[in-house]
């Protein structure tokens, strides 16, 4: 208390006329000082061997906005009918499943990276099979433009003998000698020449599902699912339907066995498969701040940006046996493609601000530029659910000049604009070790709080 009080009396100083004259960095640091302890007050002392960069920047594949997979950007998908029924697959399907796609064994030659395009008939995807899965995921869609969750690890159940209990896999997954398995279906009906993939949200621990965002992605685009050739046909596929079977590693590196999950697409036709020839690739870091415009306000949302180093991969496949089958040969990046950006997700902050990026050339956007100062945006307002559910939110999108960003250094700043007050212009930077931080790093997947709900402790740890 004495130590604010110092601080708050050397705000003033006395010029030779005798006037008060207004000290703007003791004032900033009274400010700091405040901030700081309110911290301390919400989660303890700050470790001095504490950093504030919890992002890993694991690459995210895309189809690129360019190139020789982006036939078709556009497009959407609408749920037709989900819950249009139940499909009850056979144990022979089972049998098989856990006798060809055998847990630990690496069967990547079964398949090769793929997208789809979509036609105009209906197309139904059924989850049929759980292999040995220790982790929590979803299983996700994107076509054109649109996202859509198509069922968790427990959308499927089983029954060891006929009529019996329904039961719902655990980490080692389907049994061999499973009677049936029951499993929704969920039917789509897309625009013609719509790009098309999956990918799983993964959550390394089971119990941060309900509280937070999922601790990486998997797509088919990047070898971690695969269309499965000579799988049998489960007998209630209606006839005249085509089928497509395609299996899911849930792990970044590892066993890549493909038999965490499976699930069929039936259609007349399915979606056809393309092999991937180009890919994009993003590493971003999302840099969540504090504005100090409230001093017990953690909610960390009144700046929120998502700074990305982005290239395309081409990649090269080659034939490894007689029945077509493909592996991987090399993956080349092409340097023309490479650039750096920036994407603006949130503004919950009420004071002007202008970001800056860049040690050598500086890169630089101002909220009042395209924004009303005082509106908060993307960040919701108080209550449920706890983070904020615009992940995809762009307020902005900017070119880093000269590939000018540092993600080891963190080299980007928020500076704080007079907003008719007398606190004047505070820089917010990325915090030294030990410091009480203003500004985190996280990786993309971790939304932003909404309003006033502040971020858990278990943030830090």
């Amino acid at each position: 208390m004495f130590g604010s009080m110092a601080v708050l009396g050397a705000a003033f100083t006395s010029c030779s006329k005798g006037e008060d004259l207004f000290d703007h960095e003791a004032y900033v640091a009274k400010e700091k000082n405040e901030y700081a302890t309110y911290f301390a007050e919400k989660y303890g002392p700050v470790d001095p061997s504490q950093t504030w960069d919890f992002a890993t920047m694991y690459p995210v594949y895309s189809l690129p906005s360019n190139g020789s997979a982006a036939t078709t950007r556009g497009g959407s998908a609408s749920l037709s009918e989900e819950g249009k029924g139940k499909m009850i697959v056979e144990n022979e399907v089972i049998r098989w499943m856990s006798t060809n796609m055998k847990a630990g064994k690496n069967n990547s030659a079964l398949g090769s990276p793929f997208y789809m395009i979509t036609n105009d008939t209906e197309f139904t995807i059924v989850p049929f099979y759980q292999g040995y899965a220790t982790y929590y995921w979803e299983l996700w869609m994107k076509v054109g433009e649109t996202d859509q969750k198509i069922w968790d690890k427990y959308d499927i159940k089983y029954r060891m003998s006929a009529g019996g209990d329904l039961i719902t896999p655990d980490q080692y997954g389907i049994p061999k000698d499973a009677y049936e398995v029951e499993a929704k279906t969920f039917s789509y009906k897309a625009t013609k020449g719509a790009q098309m993939y999956f990918y799983l949200k993964v959550w390394t621990k089971e119990a941060d599902h309900s509280t937070t965002t999922c601790s990486y992605k998997q797509t088919s685009l990047e070898q971690k699912m695969l269309a499965i050739e000579n799988a049998p046909r489960p007998k209630n596929v209606p006839a005249g339907n085509s089928v497509t079977v395609i299996g899911c590693e849930d792990k970044q590196s590892g066993d890549n066995d493909f038999e965490d999950l499976a699930f069929i697409m039936y259609g007349k036709p399915v979606p056809p498969i393309k092999r991937v020839d180009e890919v994009e690739v993003r590493e971003t870091k999302r840099y969540m701040m504090e504005d100090l415009g409230t001093k017990n306000d953690f909610d960390f949302n009144d700046v929120v940006v998502d700074l990305s180093i982005v290239y395309n991969k081409k990649i090269t496949y080659k034939i490894i046996d007689a029945y077509g089958n493909v592996e991987i040969e090399k993956e080349e990046v092409i340097p023309s493609t490479r650039h750096q950006e920036a994407i603006v997700r949130a503004a919950g902050g009420t004071i002007d601000f202008t970001l800056e990026i860049g040690t050598s050339t500086i890169t630089r956007w101002k909220k009042s530029q395209k924004f009303t100062v005082a509106d908060m945006l993307n960040t919701g307002w108080g209550g449920t659910p706890l983070y904020y559910s615009g992940e995809n939110s762009v307020l902005a999108t900017i070119p880093i000049l000269d590939d000018d960003w540092n993600p080891n250094t963190n080299n980007i700043r928020v500076i704080v604009e007079d907003n008719g007050t007398s606190d004047g212009v505070k820089t917010i930077k990325f915090p030294k070790q030990g410091e009480t931080p203003m500004m985190i790093a996280v990786d993309e997947d971790k939304n932003w709080m909404r309003e006033r709900n502040s971020i858990p402790s278990s943030w830090w740890y």
